[in-house]
């Protein structure tokens, strides 16, 4: 990053002289209007950029703002949106209370490939904190330490390294409580229903998800369990992905069988399989979704299914960088928020 004192250095004056120059004051000291022009000119040769945010702690002041950056649209090629997704939209509602709460505003960004530049400057000059979701690629991880802020990254994935403040899911827990659900309520074949984005990278949550249902199911004697994997393309919905997993389970039942899904959403599409091929939930077929979304509630069989605290998510966000802002740098830790188990009408009765 490109400093006063290397304008300073180019232009063959001091950093002072640069200072008030670009910040406006060089009139009122006298500096030449010549001398003027030839520092901004190189500047710009430079690509300098004022840290703002710097200049404002150092002044005593602080912008109100915190930016929340969505990976979402840039792993769904901008086809799906993080704000219309049920799960998202009520994260982000929860964020949004918990900054108005703390007196700050909220701007949003979804990250893509054109506008990693905006971005940089947003958090070079304009805001205090960032939050992030999604897995964070690498170029967006270097502007991010570049600019020193308190940051709060909601399952990256990638770091570890205390940089920022790590936020996860408790996903072991949650296919945990899923799969003991399940096997306590009679069920002894279990299908976790996985998808996928076709010729992707498998999203890290189900992966961590998928993989605690491999460990877990192994603790049960004659229990038969197996994943089914849909790899979607791109712009088809996880209700409509979850119907065609739903199709091949209910094909293939050879007792009474029960479904661990990703998120409510493939649930709610093995839902609509069983019910179009007269599969009976939950006698035959029990169905464990995770998320907790609003509509699992409200379904004609209201879903079973595992909650995840979404305004805690939040909170523990919110609250971290408010402690920055406020006590200073410390290093950043990985948090796992804890999940419940909401047995609804896609489950049996357990003994």
């Amino acid at each position: 990053m490109v400093r006063l004192k290397d304008v300073a250095a180019a232009a063959g004056v001091s950093v002072t002289t640069v200072s008030r120059v670009l910040n406006g004051t060089a009139d009122a000291v006298g500096i030449a209007a010549e001398t003027q022009d030839r520092i901004r000119s190189i500047a710009r040769s430079l690509n300098y950029r004022p840290n703002r945010e710097a200049r404002n702690l150092r002044l005593g002041r602080r912008p109100q703002a915190l930016l929340f950056l969505s990976l979402y649209e840039g792993r769904t090629h901008g086809q799906e949106g993080f704000l219309s997704h049920p799960f998202y939209g009520e994260m982000m509602h929860g964020i949004q209370a918990e900054v108005s709460d703390a007196g700050y505003y909220l701007a949003y960004v979804a990250v893509s490939s054109t506008n990693v530049r905006e971005i940089r400057e947003l958090v070079h000059n304009t805001v205090s904190g960032v939050i992030t979701w999604g897995t964070l690629p690498d170029d967006l991880t270097g502007i991010l330490k570049e600019a020193k802020l308190p940051v709060a990254a909601i399952e990256p994935y990638t770091l570890g390294d205390g940089a920022f403040q790590e936020i996860y899911v408790e996903n072991d827990q949650a296919v945990f409580q899923a799969v003991e659900h399940l096997h306590e309520c009679g069920y002894r074949h279990i299908a976790m229903a996985d998808m996928r984005l076709s010729g992707d990278r498998q999203n890290p949550v189900f992966e961590e998800r998928v993989e605690a249902f491999q460990h877990y199911t192994g603790r049960h004697e004659g229990l038969k369990t197996w994943v089914e994997v849909y790899e979607k393309s791109t712009g088809v919905s996880d209700i409509y992905a979850g119907e065609l997993i739903g199709q091949r389970i209910c094909a293939e039942i050879r007792g009474r069988t029960g479904v661990v899904a990703v998120n409510d959403m493939v649930a709610m599409g093995v839902m609509n399989a069983a019910e179009k091929t007269g599969v009976e939930v939950p006698g035959t077929l029990g169905i464990v979704g995770i998320d907790d979304i609003e509509w699992a509630r409200f379904l004609h069989r209201p879903l079973t299914t595992v909650s995840i605290p979404k305004r805690q998510l939040a909170k523990e966000a919110v609250e971290y960088l408010c402690r920055r802002l406020d006590q200073g740098k410390r290093p950043g830790q990985v948090v796992r928020v804890p999940v419940e188990l909401v047995v609804r009408d896609t489950t049996l009765a357990c003994p």
